[in-house]
């Protein structure tokens, strides 16, 4: 099993934080996210890894070369332009029959093992990992003659967290065209592509999840992840 990290974004919406390190590098308590998620993956018992990078792809590599774990590492460059879609094919060559696919900024507490036997046993061309997310308002909705039909006071979600797997083989369904849109767009379109085709499933992990993009979001992140290794140690 090999583990494909996304590291080649800029996470601009952190401002100042990502102008001199790409945000797989910030620190949660003094440790990267990046290496906090490789050393959860390790634990695991899995240690072979594809670093997608890009903006400032050099301080990723260094970063990884200078972790105390026994890990075989790969790197692949699309360059600083490339969307996700386009980063995955271009590691293709990287990997045999499929691969995991997480995003640098996101943790969970994820089994992989087990996601990928109940991907394996499904046949789809890809699996996405989708978790619980409680909407904080009241949806409502209204027929034509603005009459309410429903009112749904804060219901629970279900909401792709940057996790999955994927074939080789799924990108024979798609064109260079989807292959090479902007940022997110490609994986979107590519993901709905399989949808359509019924290729694709859902893992559902209602466990640890955590992700930043935001200086709020990433306060959060440091306080959930906090919590989470309290409590591990505690148990």
């Amino acid at each position: 099993m090999k583990i494909l990290i996304m590291c080649g974004g800029r996470g601009r919406r952190l401002g100042k934080l990502t102008e001199l390190i790409p945000k797989p590098l910030v620190k949660i308590q003094n440790k990267t996210i990046l290496q906090i998620k490789i050393e959860q993956y390790y634990r695991q018992g899995l240690n072979n890894f594809i670093f997608c990078i890009g903006y400032k792809g050099r301080m990723i590599r260094d970063e990884i070369s200078g972790l105390a774990l026994d890990i075989n590492s790969q790197f692949s460059d699309a360059g600083e332009q490339a969307g996700i879609l386009e980063r995955l094919y271009t590691a293709r060559e990287l990997f045999d029959k499929y691969v995991v696919m997480t995003y640098g900024d996101t943790f969970t507490d994820i089994d992989l093992n087990d996601f990928v036997q109940t991907h394996l046993k499904s046949g789809n061309e890809a699996t996405i990992v989708a978790a619980p997310i409680q909407n904080p308002f009241g949806l409502v909705e209204f027929d034509q003659d603005k009459i309410m039909t429903l009112f749904d006071e804060k219901p629970v979600l279900k909401y792709y967290i940057g996790y999955a797997i994927i074939n080789k083989s799924a990108f024979d369904f798609v064109s260079s065209k989807i292959i090479s849109m902007p940022d997110g767009e490609g994986l979107v379109t590519f993901f709905k592509f399989l949808m359509a085709l019924k290729k694709i499933g859902v893992y559902y992990h209602p466990g640890v999840q955590i992700t930043f993009n935001t200086r709020q979001e990433l306060k959060i992140a440091r306080e959930k992840i906090n919590r989470f290794y309290t409590t591990a140690e505690e148990e």
